[in-house]
């Protein structure tokens, strides 16, 4: 029976498993009550044959008591003719019954019977030996003592006749026991077999329940999951069988919705990234004209030398902001547009501004995100350097460790507050006007390509400020 139960519990299609459960529980019914009604009608049967050989042995006992020495005394007697007389036919019926009752007999008793058919056929040789003597004339009293040993033969073989009954009715009685406790043990079976049955269904109910509310459970937890936000959640394989479409259905709308979120999140990237070229490109103009503003200042003062040095580094800038639409430029380049930028911003402050490139050759390998380093230098030329008469200065230090660049522009400017250095920091990831174009650009940008969390850092207090950036390095170039 627990191999059964293993056997319910392993079917995993819902339909297999209700048929099997059917089955079994029409096994469990139907199987035992027809072996039941079946060993209840066989018993039945015996019972019935053997009161009918019983009423047959019955009907033959007068005719051999009675009937046959009755017709041999006719006989002997002269009221008929032996030639008249039915005694052999009344012999043959009987010796004819004793034949068919031997014949279908469904008791061992047959002892008796056999006894008996062997005795008639004594009583028949002695009828012959009757109708002999009559044939030649014997004596009266001769043919009476042949007649009387017909009667004590037909007695014999109603004696056997009377045994045979009587051990018929024992086991007549004994069928009829036998019936009885066939009945009482098919009554006690049956309900048996009906409680089984009900165990075996409320088993199958609980089963097909744990069956299907177990993985809708699981498909309802992954669905759950799903809304919350997780595109990665993935309803496991199911383990019945009408619920496997419905679990593959939910997983390739989970990855068709992904692939669309996926889509959706570089296409954001991609015009965040137009915007910041766009923004970007607005630098240009302003700065072309300040820079050509100051080369039409030193042309008319006649400083020669000077314009052809700050016309080489204007295109040195512009040449290197180009970049023939690339994002991603050799640290060296970057820093050459650093250096351009520099020497434009030199001519047009002179003694107000001074400043150091420490960048060692080993931090200028790789590749970098452009213009990075420019923006963080005019916004500590713009808010900090300016505000000084003379002396400003501003340093990039950049310095390489493993995999990654660390670069840092420090001025000695008046440098902020600490509310307005909170402000700023605050701004960096929202409001551009808090925080200012340059960092919030550089920030943005950082964060974007790099696709790390966190941009700048920024340290600030009464003697300068501190604006430094970590970057992994990219061993090639990435049209972005």
């Amino acid at each position: 029976m627990q191999r059964l139960f293993r056997r319910l519990g392993a079917v995993e299609s819902i339909g297999r498993r209700l048929r099997l459960s059917f089955r079994v529980i029409v096994l469990i019914l139907v199987v035992p009550a027809i072996v039941s009604i079946a060993s209840l009608l066989s018993n039945n049967m015996r019972y019935n044959a053997i009161i009918a050989h019983m009423g047959r042995v019955g009907d033959l006992k007068p005719k051999v008591a009675v009937d046959i020495p009755e017709e041999a005394w006719s006989a002997v007697a002269g009221y008929e003719d032996f030639s008249d007389v039915q005694l052999f036919e009344m012999i043959h019926e009987v010796n004819v019954e004793l034949d068919v009752l031997m014949g279908s007999m469904v008791t061992p008793n047959q002892i008796e019977l056999t006894a008996a058919r062997r005795a008639m056929d004594t009583l028949r040789d002695k009828v012959v030996e009757l109708g002999q003597q009559i044939d030649r004339g014997a004596p009266v009293v001769e043919n009476e003592a042949k007649l009387e040993e017909i009667r004590d033969v037909a007695a014999l073989v109603a004696e056997m006749l009377e045994n045979y009954i009587a051990v018929e009715i024992d086991a007549a009685i004994e069928e009829s026991a036998a019936l009885n406790r066939m009945m009482v043990l098919s009554l006690l079976l049956e309900f048996a077999l009906l409680l089984l049955a009900l165990g075996m269904s409320v088993y199958a109910q609980r089963g097909l329940v744990r069956a299907i509310q177990a993985p809708l459970a699981r498909l309802e937890h992954f669905a759950g999951m799903l809304a919350a936000g997780d595109l990665r959640a993935r309803a496991p394989q199911a383990g019945v069988e009408e619920l496997v479409n419905l679990t593959q259905s939910f997983n390739v709308m989970a990855d068709k919705l992904e692939a669309l979120m996926e889509q959706n999140r570089r296409e954001q990237e991609n015009l965040k990234k137009s915007e910041l070229r766009t923004l970007q490109a607005q630098i240009a103009p302003h700065f072309l004209y300040n820079t050509l503003d100051a080369i039409v200042w030193l042309a008319e003062s006649g400083s020669t030398d000077e314009v052809v040095h700050i016309t080489r580094a204007l295109s040195d800038f512009f040449r290197i902001s180009l970049s023939q639409g690339r994002d991603w430029i050799e640290v060296s380049e970057e820093l050459k547009h650093l250096r351009g930028y520099l020497t434009i911003q030199k001519v047009r402050y002179r003694d107000i501004l001074d400043y150091e490139i420490d960048v060692p050759p080993e931090a200028q390998e790789g590749r970098m995100l452009k213009l990075l380093l420019q923006p963080l230098v005019e916004n500590a030329i713009y808010h900090g350097i300016k505000f000084r008469r003379r002396g400003g200065k501003v340093r990039v230090v950049g310095r390489r460790e493993g995999g990654y660049l660390h670069f840092a522009v420090i001025d000695n400017g008046p440098g902020m507050t600490e509310e307005r250095l909170l402000e700023v920091l605050a701004g960096l990831g929202d409001d551009e006007a808090t925080a200012g174009y340059g960092l919030s650009n550089v920030d943005r940008r950082i964060r974007l390509y790099y696709g790390i969390r966190r941009g700048l850092r920024i340290h600030s207090d009464g003697e300068g400020t501190r604006v430094e950036f970590t970057l992994p390095v990219r061993g090639q170039a990435s049209d972005v």
